[in-house]
């Protein structure tokens, strides 16, 4: 791969607004001349993520971390600078490919993940093909357009079919240089003991590719099209983990989805594939589904980070309303989202609904979704034996505590009133039984919040900001200022040249941050501004403090007195630092009696004072 020029850097950055871009992966709201939302890169109840449009830059003011729109795309989907470029290029329609040889990692994978990556995507055009153009594809094609799916639908989600006989698509991967450990290690061949050949596991099957959130394939699922299952064969086979593909991460659809996801600010959840693309091809096309797990926590963090309503399109049967009914209880870990359950009548599963009633009825569904409370109540019923005291008892008991989970003080209110209505209940009574509920409530997101705290700060960089050991608040405000000149001022420079000593900062980490402007200043030859250099320093430490400074300080009218005062703020606490240790050590000769060696510091403490006191 070749350097990627700086003006190239430069046209993509003035082609593309860091919001729109974030806005893809959270839920920007607009405060002030700021957007904020909860961190994608930590748990975030209280929203301390933060994009300034004007500077370009994010923060985060949890967890420290903070850069440009190449340093959000490297952290959000784990890839190198030069791979964000590319991908911030072609969202800019900047074309950079003249930088990239054919056979760069373009996402920093590993080599074997690189391989895993060629090996499905050639394999996944290879199913396609032959689903569309083979004599042999011809009764599967057949199959999924009497199924109502279009070639529009079937090119979209790149359908395809294994070849009953495994060795033609092995044929076409030898000539592509994949060897068979390779090809095993894909998790879609494995070796038959009988012939000692490589089967393709999914061989005689209709193939969805499952695609991560980067829109590469790592999986497959393959449905049989017959609904014989006698062979013991499963309806859907998908494939097996590997270093490339967790399927209870993985959300089938979510990397087509994302937009339409953040556009209506809603996501429908299904528990198949199958009728994902039902709704998509309906026009719903802000729906995901697990791949044959149980939703988890994880996936419900991937979406919440999108859309602020989440509604659970699972099947009607038994099997489903319990999964429903589970996925509302991981949903209480989300109380600044809007969970919704579709109820679909019949005990149809959407893909049934859609075909028999259409997408307009399907819509009417959405609209008329159940709250947590509407459904865990209707759920809850099926548990107990209402004529009977003390199960209608518990059953009320039950209510009371979901009526305590309800966010909403006036729906929590208005469901109460409900109740006592419904069942004739002591208004007191009830209240009672409620504020007991409320408290045991507290006390478990009390400890929730501990524990969510030791978690951020496990997860936050430790290199923030607040870590930084600030000996002089005074000094540190006055290095900000002063790097903020350098930053964005050809004078600081010019005035820094002239000086008869090298420039010393009173931190530390304030010396470093210097010292790496002047290498993309001096050495790699970065124009004024120096915020394009955010994200390409190596150290998350130096990364997050420049990013602080370009946050916290707005270009003001330059003047050289500017300099002068934050030299002579800086000189001031490098003295009282050192009387601050001749004191100290001044103590020490005291009690060691060592008279003379202690009026000596005083008088050296003094000359220091009376030097404050006539530079001030």
């Amino acid at each position: 791969m070749q350097t990627i020029p700086e003006e190239v850097i430069q046209e993509i950055r003035q082609k593309i607004d860091i919001v729109d871009v974030i806005n893809q992966y959270v839920q920007l709201t607009k405060r002030g001349n700021s957007y904020t939302a909860s961190c994608p890169f930590h748990e975030d109840r209280n929203p301390s993520f933060s994009v300034q449009s004007q500077k370009q830059i994010y923060k985060c003011f949890s967890c420290g971390r903070g850069g440009n729109v190449f340093g959000f795309l490297q952290e959000i989907e784990g890839i190198t600078f030069p791979q964000a470029v590319k991908k911030a290029a072609e969202m800019a329609n900047v074309s950079v490919d003249a930088y990239f040889d054919s056979n760069d990692s373009l996402t920093g994978q590993s080599k074997g993940e690189q391989i895993l990556y060629s090996i499905h995507e050639k394999v996944s055009e290879f199913y396609h093909y032959y689903l569309n153009n083979t004599v042999n594809g011809e009764a599967a094609l057949q199959y999924l357009l009497k199924r109502n799916l279009t070639q529009q639908t079937i090119d979209d989600f790149a359908i395809g079919f294994a070849p009953d006989n495994s060795q033609i698509l092995w044929q076409f991967l030898k000539k592509e240089h994949f060897t068979d450990d390779e090809l095993i290690n894909s998790g879609i061949f494995y070796l038959s003991e009988n012939s000692q050949q490589l089967i393709d596991r999914f061989h005689g099957r209709l193939m969805f590719p499952l695609r991560n959130m980067q829109g590469k394939v790592v999986g497959f699922s393959g449905r049989l099209m017959s609904e014989d299952t006698s062979k013991r064969s499963p309806k859907y086979l998908n494939s097996p983990e590997t270093i490339i593909f967790q399927k209870n991460q993985l959300l089938f659809n979510l990397d087509r989805a994302r937009l339409p996801i953040r556009q209506s600010n809603q996501v429908l959840i299904c528990e198949g594939f199958m009728d994902v693309i039902a709704l998509t091809q309906a026009n719903f096309e802000n729906t995901v589904a697990t791949m044959g797990t149980s939703l988890t926590e994880s996936h419900l963090k991937q979406v919440t980070k999108l859309a602020k309503e989440v509604v659970f399109v699972f099947d009607g049967d038994d099997a489903g309303q319990k999964a429903i009914a589970r996925a509302f209880e991981l949903s209480v870990a989300f109380p600044n989202n809007t969970f919704k359950s579709l109820i679909i009548p019949q005990k149809m599963d959407p893909d049934e609904w859609i075909q028999q009633h259409g997408s307009e009825s399907f819509q009417k569904l959405i609209v008329q979704a159940l709250s947590p409370f509407e459904f865990q109540m209707n759920y809850l019923k099926k548990s107990y034996d209402l004529s009977n005291q003390q199960e209608l008892a518990w059953y009320i008991e039950a209510l009371i505590k979901l009526i305590a989970n309800i966010q909403s003080p006036i729906e929590q209110q208005l469901r109460l009133n409900n109740l006592i209505q419904e069942f004739n209940l002591s208004e007191s009574l009830v209240k009672e039984q409620l504020a007991q509920a409320n408290y045991i409530n507290k006390k478990q997101k009390a400890n929730q919040s501990s524990e969510q705290m030791q978690i951020v700060q496990q997860e936050a960089p430790q290199q923030t900001i607040s870590a930084f050991n600030i000996k002089s608040e005074r000094a540190f405000q006055a290095e900000k200022t002063l790097l903020a000149c350098l930053i964005y001022y050809q004078e600081a420079w010019s005035y820094v040249e002239k000086m008869n000593d090298e420039l010393i900062f009173f931190h530390e980490q304030s010396q470093q941050l210097y010292f790496e402007l002047q290498h993309f200043y001096y050495d790699l030859g970065y124009p004024i501004p120096l915020t394009d250099v955010v994200s390409q320093i190596t150290s998350p430490e130096m990364n997050h403090f420049l990013t602080t400074i370009i946050w916290e300080k707005d270009p003001m009218a330059y003047s050289d007195q500017i300099i002068n005062d934050c030299l002579r703020v800086m000189n001031e606490e490098f003295v009282n630092l050192e009387i601050k240790e001749l004191s100290q050590q001044m103590v020490v000769y005291r009690k060691e009696q060592k008279n003379n060696e202690a009026n000596a510091l005083a008088i050296k403490i003094l000359q220091l004072t009376r030097q404050l006191k006539s530079n001030s």
